[in-house]
C-alpha cells in the first residue's frame, strides 16, 4: 500500500482527496498545518441579516474554510424566510470542491467552479456577466489574494469585502511530521510514498525536515497541488515531481498514477 502525506487539513465530513485516494488502494495520511476560526462570528450573522445584504445579489467566496464559516453563520438565523433569501443569491467561487459545498449547503446558483481554476479566471467570468458598478460582496480570510478585487475594481465593479474567518499555524506542526516520518520508518513497504503540498502556508519546518534527509528522493516523490506552491517549492531547493493541473482530487490523482506508471 503506498503512503500519501497530505499538507492540508482533512475536510469535514467529506474530503475528496481522501476519498478518492482511499477507492484507489492509497492510505492517505492528513498532516493539519492550519488553524481556521471565525473572526468575527456575531459581525458575519447580523450582516447576513441585514438590508445591506438582503439588497445585493451576487457574492463572491472562494475557499473552503470560508464556506464553513459562512455555512455556520447562516444556520445561526432563525428567520427562514431569510435563510432561504440568502440561497436564492448567486454565489461565485474557484474550483469543484468548494463549488460543491455551496451547493450542498443549499445555494440554487453557484458559478465559476469547474469553470474556474483560479481567481483571474472567476474575475473574467463575474465582469462578463456582471453590469458596471453592480455591487458583489467578498466572503474572504483575513489573508487573501488581490487578484479578484483588483480586476473587479478595474471593471467598475463595486466589490466589498467581508472577512468572516482567520488563519493561524498550528504550533505542533514540527512534532506532526516528525511522528509521521518515524511511523513511516517502521513499515516494511519498499514502495515509494507521496508527500503533497497543497500551499506554502505552514510548511517551513517541513521543507527544512526534508533538505535533511539524505534520501529524500529515494523515499519519497513530492507533489504540489498548483504552479504557485510549485513556484515555492523550487524557490526552497525542492522541485516537485508532479504538478496537478487542476486543484482537485482526481486531477492530482490521475497526475500521481501517471508519473507511478513512468518510473516503476
Amino acid at each position: 500500500m503506498v503512503h500519501v502525506l497530505l499538507l492540508k487539513n482533512q475536510t469535514i465530513p467529506k474530503d475528496p482527496y481522501n476519498d478518492k485516494l482511499k477507492a484507489s488502494g492509497y492510505n492517505p495520511v492528513f498532516i493539519p498545518l492550519l488553524e481556521h476560526n471565525h473572526y468575527d462570528r456575531h459581525s458575519t450573522v447580523e450582516y447576513l441579516k441585514s438590508k445591506e445584504f438582503s439588497n445585493i445579489r451576487n457574492f463572491i467566496i472562494t475557499s473552503q474554510r470560508a464556506v464553513e464559516c459562512f455555512n455556520e453563520c447562516i444556520q445561526e438565523i432563525n428567520d427562514e424566510n431569510i435563510k432561504q433569501s440568502i440561497f436564492q443569491k448567486i454565489g461565485y467561487t474557484v474550483g469543484p470542491a468548494t463549488a460543491k459545498i455551496l451547493s450542498e449547503a443549499g445555494f440554487k446558483t453557484v458559478k465559476g467552479g469547474n469553470d474556474a481554476g483560479n481567481g483571474s479566471i472567476l474575475s473574467k467570468i463575474i465582469i462578463d456577466e456582471i453590469a458596471p458598478e453592480e455591487e458583489i460582496v467578498f466572503f474572504t480570510g483575513k489573508i487573501r489574494k488581490d487578484i479578484i478585487p483588483k480586476n473587479l475594481k478595474l471593471a467598475n465593479i463595486n466589490i466589498m469585502e467581508r472577512v468572516i474567518y482567520r488563519t493561524d499555524l498550528r504550533e505542533d506542526i514540527g512534532e506532526t511530521f516528525n511522528k509521521q516520518l518515524s511511523l513511516l520508518d517502521q513499515t516494511n513497504n519498499i514502495e515509494k510514498k507521496w508527500i503533497i503540498f497543497f500551499s506554502p502556508q505552514g510548511t517551513e519546518l517541513i521543507i527544512e525536515k526534508l533538505k535533511q534527509l539524505d534520501n529524500l528522493t529515494s523515499q519519497f516523490y513530492i507533489g504540489s497541488i498548483g504552479p504557485t506552491t510549485e513556484d515555492y517549492l523550487v524557490s526552497r531547493g525542492i522541485t516537485p515531481n508532479i504538478v496537478s493541473k487542476k486543484p482537485e482530487a482526481a486531477s492530482l490523482f490521475e497526475s500521481m498514477q501517471n508519473h507511478e506508471a513512468t518510473y516503476k
